[in-house]
């Protein structure tokens, strides 16, 4: 089959990347090098063991670390040395080229020593990232020739359907709690205070103690503040409270106790020993994980008593807006992620009665765009508290996964009867899985290497490609159920393939060159990048007609579902890995 001429650039794009890897192996060299303050050096340690000469003298004037406010959590790593007498610096997402050396940020220890990986390679950059350009251009170009394989697609694709739019609580526990009146503790949500390095609401923080703790944003109809507060007040009161909650029915039974909370002195023996610590570690890692999620609470808890939870604004930290606080407050208050799920699932059984009463339809696609727009505002929301695109978590990059495939289902639901009501369901177990991930609450800043305009590029590709990927599975599932749709069905998925395919490959690009500007290499053979390696390569196949076994369609889908286990491998199963990207979560 002849190549057209995109098609042509964009293989060539692939083997000049290939050829940039070799010459990378074959000539690139990485090592890295510890410097103490005043220290001066000439030479680094390289990867093999041996000692290597700079073509330069490289000393360190001093290394610090920046902190978010309240001055617990890492912003930055900060070292400033000097190349032959010439101040440079060097931190976390900013490296610096010398001479064909490239120095970055990697460690450093408790006596003020910093640890700075050196990485040479300048030939293999410069020809990988020739095949990146190329790659770009030649996709985005396949994509609009009139000759691709794409666009033939779309003139074939009969069944692309076009988007019509549619639009007191009391204190009646006090008798049997110790609990601050209700007034008393509203009068704090609005106070601002800073919570591992992030400012925020007295609110936010006390709903996500309390969620953390109890499993619930409120506790014997003791609202969030009054929880947090009373826990403050009345600290012997509520050591005795079962309002620790322990999943792990197991840890109950070791721990004797009834239900499934526990009070803070039902984990301490009567001579103060910590029970948890003599069951921990015995070879059951099911137990172990059990134990480690109850030992975070108690860990929560006892730095509250302590007084080293909560920070004061100092001076020095800027306070949040009053429109950021409202903001705040009113996300705190909407059960939006909640209302998501619960919308896709009562469009699902809308959409499947429609199979027998076709009026149904109207009521799903209604409730679609309902369960759109409140992923619209939950998103938007969350983008403005955390002053940056949410996408360093698993449960963020979901909502963000819904954001486009909620769309797809509108714009493509005439393709198949079975599509918009197999398509809800699926996403609203996306939706109730995100919203599971939320109910354990993380509130922590970005990690130093995360603070990078790269997160988002990166990771807003890759989540569009998983995106197009999950729909063109939704699809082929239908295909078995509807074999009067087998061939409509790997047209549409044929087609979106394409898109998938080059965002994908520009998320793997993106991934790129952000670790190569991180930690100055831009492959590490890294488990997740390896298979999303692995899943560019097993959906290019399926866009290949030369491909005999895909022509038929039954056999098409069939690879389609196996396709489709690859990203589930890549999002999901490396996460249990050893991974450069387990930071992400």
């Amino acid at each position: 089959m002849r190549l057209s001429k995109p098609a042509w650039l964009l293989h060539a794009a692939l083997a000049v990347i290939v050829a940039g890897g070799v010459i990378t192996w074959l000539t690139g060299d990485r090592g890295q090098v510890v410097l103490g303050p005043g220290e001066s050096v000439t030479a680094y340690r390289s990867v093999d063991g041996a000692e290597r000469e700079f073509p330069f003298s490289l000393s360190l004037d001093s290394f610090r670390i920046d902190y978010y406010p309240g001055g617990e959590v890492p912003r930055d790593f900060v070292s400033v040395i000097r190349i032959d007498g010439k101040e440079r610096v060097v931190s976390v997402n900013n490296i610096v080229s010398e001479r064909g050396y490239r120095l970055c940020q990697m460690s450093y220890d408790g006596a003020g020593r910093t640890v700075l990986g050196v990485n040479r390679d300048p030939v293999g950059i410069a020809v990988t990232y020739t095949g990146y350009a190329l790659f770009a251009v030649a996709g985005f170009w396949l994509l609009l020739s009139r000759w691709s394989g794409f666009r033939r697609g779309l003139r074939r694709l009969a069944a692309v359907g076009v988007i019509v739019a549619a639009s007191g609580l009391g204190i009646e526990a006090a008798e049997t709690i110790a609990g601050v009146p209700r007034q008393q503790a509203d009068s704090l949500a609005r106070k601002q205070v800073v919570y591992n390095g992030k400012v925020m609401t007295f609110n936010s923080l006390a709903r996500d103690f309390t969620i953390k703790i109890t499993g619930k944003s409120t506790y014997r109809e003791l609202s969030a503040e009054q929880f947090i507060a009373s826990w403050l007040l009345y600290p012997e009161r509520w050591r005795s409270e079962r309002a620790i909650r322990v999943k792990d029915s197991r840890l109950r039974d070791r721990l004797g106790v009834d239900g499934d909370r526990v009070s803070l002195d039902d984990l301490f023996s009567e001579t103060g020993d910590y029970r948890l610590g003599a069951i921990y570690g015995n070879g059951d890692r099911k137990l172990d994980r059990g134990i480690e999620e109850v030992d975070e609470k108690v860990g929560l808890v006892m730095a509250l008593l302590s007084g080293k939870l909560i920070a004061s604004l100092g001076d020095d930290i800027v306070p949040l807006s009053p429109a950021r606080v409202e903001a705040e407050l009113i996300y705190n208050r909407l059960p939006l992620s909640a209302a998501v799920f619960m919308l896709l699932f009562l469009g699902a059984a809308a959409a499947f009665s429609s199979l027998w009463w076709r009026k149904a339809g109207r009521v799903a696609v209604v409730l679609l765009w309902s369960a759109l727009a409140v992923q619209v505002v939950a998103y938007a929301l969350e983008w403005y508290l955390a002053s940056h695109i949410p996408l360093a978590g698993t449960g963020e990059t979901m909502q963000f996964l819904l954001l486009i495939l909620l769309p797809l289902l509108l714009l493509f639901r005439r393709s198949s009867p079975l599509l918009l009501p197999v398509g809800m369901l699926i996403a609203g177990a996306l939706a109730l899985v995100a919203h599971l991930i939320g109910s354990d609450p993380v509130m922590t800043p970005l990690m130093p290497v995360l603070s990078s305009p790269w997160l988002s590029i990166h990771v807003t590709l890759v989540m569009a490609a998983y995106s197009l990927f999950a729909f063109t599975v939704t699809c082929s599932l239908i295909a078995f159920f509807s074999p009067c749709r087998v061939v409509a069905l790997m047209r549409l998925d044929r087609v979106l393939l394409y898109p998938a395919l080059y965002l994908l490959g520009l998320g793997i690009i993106t991934g790129a060159v952000w670790a190569n500007v991180s930690w100055g290499r831009y492959w590490a053979w890294d488990p997740k990048e390896t298979w999303a390696l692995v899943t560019f390569l097993v959906y290019a196949v399926a866009v290949h007609h030369s491909v005999r076994p895909l022509r038929s369609p039954r056999a098409f889908h069939a690879y389609m579902l196996f396709a489709f286990l690859v990203v589930l491998m890549t999002y999901f199963g490396v996460n249990a890995m050893t991974s450069l990207h387990s930071y992400s979560g």
